[in-house]
């Protein structure tokens, strides 16, 4: 019961969040984004909804053996000796009399024995509760991987405007310092429109960068369930540029999220409901036995119904055996379907831990390369930055050319865009292994 209010309380709060917007002009966290995204997910509300179902079927399941109590009543008048047809002519008939009747009854049964049916449906339903939940708390974690993936998406498409943003600066410095240079005989004329064909190409690529950041926007502000139109501004996590954490061995990691992850709980919960169900189709092949008890009054007045129940009435007890000795072959066929779906549910948890160990192992090499690559783009970076600094006072003094100023530009932009793309790799590569270990 605490558990089936719990999800009614995680509906009623998506409900409500979904109808509160977000404040316009917040600066969104990834712990935030997250939060958001498991209160207004519709996805996550249907699961939730499903696990509610779910209780209400092993409720029906429990009532299969608990006693049924049942009551019927009936009220009516009659008519005796009335008027015939006789050639035609209505006669009348001496002593057509009618009389009032109120008849009711309990009936009491409960079952005993149906072949290990109830016991095993029960089983399977309570198996298949368990199973909705752990499918909720899968959604949970994909969700929150989701979000993550699309946070850091949107801010690597933040930095990435950034560097290009600093890019285009410098081509506009480098094309003004080519005028002054031409203007003062030091340089030619091809050389400042070469300059100005790199200023402009550079403020292109910037310009298309923002594009790239609004769609990332648009993504992120999706997932988590706000207004596209709304403005959404995000902050970064304080860890985003650090190294990439250290890799787990990856068996280890498997070994953690074949026992850990919620999806395979689900299927073996799944796979073993199967097997329930499979024994209780096999019950059909056994008799059901019950218990009785019935009691029935009739009288002609409702009034008088209760006085002196003794009398004017019946009742039954006893002990009641059903038998289906031949159905048209429809339990073999029950049965069958039923080992059926037990096979299914079976090569679903065995492609669920293939799957499960797959993401794992790519996660683990995603990690390790990202982490080798961060440290790599960060000594580029430093090269770069010091290449383009020589490249400059070499132009300066009249001994570079503005190829090499460019190219050590260049150098300068792909070794930044390389160590943010491998930071935020390595972010998203933790986010997933995370996930694929369950949380």
């Amino acid at each position: 019961m605490v558990r089936a209010l719990s999800v009614a309380l995680l509906v009623s709060s998506a409900a409500v969040a979904q109808a509160a917007p977000a404040p316009a002009g917040q600066r969104l966290t990834l712990e935030a984004a997250v939060q958001l995204a498991l209160q207004r997910n519709p996805d996550l509300r249907k699961q939730a909804l499903l696990t509610l179902s779910s209780e209400q079927d092993q409720v029906l399941a429990r009532s299969t053996i608990l006693p049924q109590l049942n009551f019927n009543a009936s009220l009516g008048r009659n008519r005796n000796n009335g008027p015939v047809l006789v050639q035609g002519a209505t006669v009348p008939i001496q002593g057509t009399t009618f009389n009032n009747n109120f008849t009711a009854g309990l009936t009491l049964r409960q079952l005993v024995f149906d072949g290990g049916r109830w016991w095993n449906n029960l089983a399977a339903a309570g198996l298949n509760l368990d199973s909705s939940r752990a499918q909720v708390d899968e959604e949970r974690l994909q969700i929150t991987y989701l979000v993550e993936q699309r946070f850091y998406e949107l801010v690597r498409a933040q930095r990435q405007l950034l560097v290009l943003a600093d890019a285009a600066a410098r081509s506009r410095d480098q094309a003004n310092f080519t005028q002054r240079l031409f203007d003062g005989g030091r340089a030619t004329q091809a050389d400042v429109y070469a300059a100005r064909a790199n200023r402009d190409n550079d403020e292109i690529q910037r310009l298309g960068q923002e594009r790239s950041v609004e769609l990332a926007r648009a993504d992120l502000a999706l997932a988590v369930g706000a207004d596209p139109a709304e403005p959404l501004t995000v902050t970064e996590p304080p860890n985003l540029m650090t190294e990439p954490s250290q890799p787990p061995a990856a068996q280890a990691a498997i070994a953690q999220a074949l026992s850990s992850r919620p999806s395979l709980k689900a299927f073996a919960l799944s796979a073993e409901a199967s097997r329930k169900s499979t024994s209780a189709a096999k019950g059909d092949y056994w008799p059901a036995v019950s218990l009785f008890g019935q009691w029935q009054r009739g009288t002609t007045s409702f009034s008088t119904y209760f006085d002196r129940p003794d009398l004017d009435s019946q009742a039954a007890a006893g002990v009641s055996l059903s038998w289906n000795i031949f159905g048209g072959f429809a339990t073999d066929a029950n049965v069958r379907k039923a080992e059926v779906q037990t096979l299914l549910a079976e090569n679903d948890l065995e492609s669920g831990r293939r799957n499960v160990a797959s993401d794992v192992q790519k996660a683990v090499a995603q990690l390790g390369t990202s982490r080798a690559q961060a440290r790599v783009a960060q000594q580029a970076e430093e090269t770069a930055k010091e290449g383009l600094r020589l490249a400059r006072t070499r132009q300066e003094v009249g001994v570079g050319t503005q190829l090499e100023v460019r190219d050590a530009e260049l150098k300068l932009t792909q070794a930044q865009l390389s160590v943010v793309g491998s930071l935020v790799d390595g972010r998203e590569a933790e986010a997933a292994l995370r996930r694929a270990q369950g949380g």
